[in-house]
């Protein structure tokens, strides 16, 4: 009985040993577990709309910036459409509160909104494409639109047969006033007699607005028409496509719109700069101030001439391609122009 009774508690004893020297490994395992779930954890992302993600424009570009980011990083996307301003400083600070590591405000307007976010949430990383505000986590992104639209005011000014050419924009913003400016100063830098019709629609997504405001130009002798408006500019194609008349495309390559009528178009993306800033971000490089992206960058970039190709003289397209050049090397600088000017 007593040897059976030493066997048996030798027996506890080793399973005993045996089942302490396993618990440690098991917690660990948890603790591991536990932490690989905490990195393992996708940074959030949200982007901020002034209008439909469908536009054709430049709030469809960021869209497909993001989707991009999605795939490329793995990171959890969301996403709000035609927020007025009445309602950005509320979505930036929901999206926030709600944990999201990096937010993008499509347009200058989110500025204010994101720095008062920005105080109130130090470790969330705002980014405000046209903007001009910074802070330590607040990060402005500029696109030298000023660079292509002068490129198509110039192209504008030299096919035109009648001298006058117009710009149909949107609202009077800074961001909006850059590109006006810069068409008119190509117009003018290619035939300084050039007339320029410039009209502020005041919206970004009027179609008919901009329709009417083009159809007004066209009236006045304009025969070629570019426009920086978003979706509203797609009315100010569509009225030049009616009267047979030329147009520029903006933002992207909007030919397939009116292949007779569109000529040429600059194409910049921030969905390009947003998967930039989403791969810093990921990387821990995050930096907020202020960052322009033109040509040199790669960023800017004027669309092919399509079926228009052997209709431009040569010589035109060869003085695009040299403007183009010394932008590049910064012999040409554009000047950037946010007020309107009424000469």
């Amino acid at each position: 009985m007593k040897r059976f009774l030493s066997t048996f508690l030798a027996v506890l004893l080793v399973l005993a040993l045996s089942g302490c020297g396993e618990r440690p490994s098991q917690l660990d395992d948890s603790s591991n577990s536990s932490a690989n779930n905490d990195a393992e954890q996708p940074m959030k992302i949200a982007l901020c709309l002034t209008g439909p993600a469908n536009d054709g424009g430049w709030c469809q570009l960021a869209y497909d910036g993001l989707m991009t980011a999605k795939e490329q990083y793995g990171v959890e996307i969301s996403y709000t459409e035609n927020l007025q301003t009445t309602d950005m400083e509320a979505a930036v600070t929901d999206y926030a509160a709600q944990g999201y590591n990096l937010i993008f405000g499509l347009g200058f307007q989110f500025g204010d909104p994101c720095l008062s976010a920005a105080e109130k949430y130090p470790d969330t990383r705002f980014v405000v494409f046209e903007g001009s505000v910074e802070a330590e986590n607040v990060l402005s992104c500029k696109i030298s639109n000023e660079q292509s639209r002068y490129l198509l005011g110039y192209l504008a000014a030299r096919i035109s047969k009648t001298s006058t050419v117009g710009f149909v924009a949107g609202p009077a913003q800074p961001s909006i006033i850059k590109p006006a400016e810069a068409f008119k100063m190509g117009a003018r830098a290619a035939n300084p007699d050039t007339k320029v019709l410039i009209t502020y629609c005041e919206s970004f997504t009027d179609v008919a607005l901009a329709k009417e405001a083009a159809a007004a130009m066209l009236d006045q002798g304009a025969d070629v028409i570019g426009h920086g408006a978003n979706t509203a500019g797609t009315g100010a194609i569509k009225a030049c496509e009616e009267r047979g008349k030329l147009a520029m495309g903006a933002a992207a390559d909007q030919n397939s719109l009116a292949p007779n009528t569109v000529v040429c178009s600059d194409m910049y993306s921030f969905g390009n700069v947003l998967l930039y800033i989403v791969g810093a971000a990921v990387d821990g490089k995050f930096e907020g101030g202020i960052q322009s992206y033109g040509f040199a960058e790669g960023i800017v970039q004027l669309a092919p001439y399509h079926s228009f190709e052997d209709k431009i003289p040569t010589e035109v397209k060869e003085e695009i391609e040299s403007l183009i050049q010394q932008i590049k090397d910064g012999t040409l600088i554009i000047p950037v122009i946010e007020t309107v000017t009424n000469d």
